[in-house]
């Protein structure tokens, strides 16, 4: 999908996303209460390299509702520092693993959670239609 296409639907795959989480949805077996946090602080780097200061120490996937809440209080200036990252091809940023231009990890974040909201979303359809389990995790009972 294109950059302007995710920046698009952010905001549709954030409540997609927390529709799901709050949902009867059985997702124990994914790995979001893990990547969901992590993706958020990815995100929240980018942004304070701008001067938007968001931090939340939420445990697990409902990290993502402060990041909502926070994100629906400062959309205007979200928005037009995403567009200002998007349109700078040369800024770079300082990572754990080394350096990266600013806009490619927007990009990435921005794309996490297309595929989270999509996975999920399916997830959801699957579950509403009654489709059989694929795999009984014995854990999870």
């Amino acid at each position: 999908m294109e950059a302007a296409a995710l920046y698009f639907r952010f905001k549709d795959n954030l409540a997609t996303i927390l529709g799901a989480i709050n949902s009867k949805l059985e997702f124990r077996s994914m790995p979001y209460h893990v990547s969901i946090p992590l993706e958020v602080n990815l995100l929240a780097d980018v942004l304070r390299l701008h001067g938007l200061d968001f931090r939340s120490e939420t445990p697990g996937a409902k990290r993502l509702e402060d990041f909502q809440r926070w994100f629906m209080q400062n959309e205007e200036a979200v928005s037009e520092v995403m567009h200002r990252v998007m349109e700078d091809k040369k800024a770079y940023m300082r990572t754990a693993t080394g350096t990266v231009l600013q806009k490619e990890m927007l990009i990435r974040r921005l794309e996490y959670f297309n595929e989270t909201a999509h996975t999920l979303d399916v997830m959801m359809t699957q579950q509403q239609l009654h489709s059989p389990k694929h795999f009984n995790y014995p854990y999870l009972n």
